[in-house]
């Protein structure tokens, strides 16, 4: 099977890890993909539905190999009221709680496709690290929800995007170090919830790694459903 491909710098990626890397955007117009034109990228990352085997089986053929499958979800948020609030205050988070944040982060996204032999062990926790700091300040995502007991205490964040018309991405979504099986998520997916009705948003994106089936529990439970299955080959 003969691969179409256009190769796109990753200029940010890049300059974080300080590896020169670049994506594979597929489109029936592009070249064919040669492994001359694969050779000045450290790393390649490719993204392809997880029922194209034959693609995965091309790719494979050019050093490609399984990083990471991905599932992503789709909530309609339907208008109205929110339940009752839980036990957990959510507020958004702020230039002061980032270091604790960036805390938090590393250790809930400590495993990820950011992962060796691609990458430094550490890296994977710095690259989350860094997501959620551009989230309070606005950057990419645009807030970080910060949940709090009543004593003040983090116990878990969410960080949420405006996308399209009337939609919106949960970007990361963990529970604060120590804090799981409390509750957590299902109030961080509530406090998700408000906010789109507050932004009047009535879809919420969310994608998880196959492998975590705590996270697909908490979508499934709130009501989401599957929209695509997906995987993360690199070279």
């Amino acid at each position: 099977m003969r691969v179409h491909a256009n190769i796109e710098p990753l200029a940010w990626e890049s300059d974080f890890f300080q590896r020169t890397s670049a994506k594979l955007a597929f489109t029936a117009e592009a070249a064919p993909l040669t492994v001359p034109r694969l050779a000045p990228y450290q790393i390649v990352q490719a993204k392809i539905a997880a029922t194209d085997l034959p693609l995965s089986d091309a790719l494979a053929g050019f050093g490609f190999r399984l990083a990471e499958g991905e599932i992503d979800f789709t909530l309609n948020v339907a208008p109205g009221a929110e339940a009752a609030p839980g036990p957990l205050a959510v507020r958004p988070a702020a230039e002061a709680d980032i270091p604790a944040l960036q805390q938090a982060a590393a250790a809930a996204f400590a495993l990820s496709r950011f992962r060796t032999p691609w990458y430094q062990p550490q890296d994977s926790g710095r690259f989350y690290a860094q997501w959620v700091t551009n989230a309070v300040r606005g950057s990419f995502d645009h807030l970080c929800l910060l949940a709090e007991d009543d004593q003040q205490r983090p116990q878990g964040f969410v960080t949420l995007r405006r996308t399209a018309a009337g939609e919106a991405r949960i970007g990361l979504l963990a529970a604060w170090p120590g804090a799981g099986g409390r509750g957590v998520g299902k109030c961080l997916m509530q406090a998700a919830r408000q906010w789109c009705r507050a932004e009047q948003r009535t879809q919420l994106h969310v994608a998880t790694q196959s492998g975590n089936v705590a996270a697909m529990r908490l979508y499934i439970g709130s009501g989401a459903s599957v929209a695509a299955t997906s995987f993360w080959l690199y070279r």
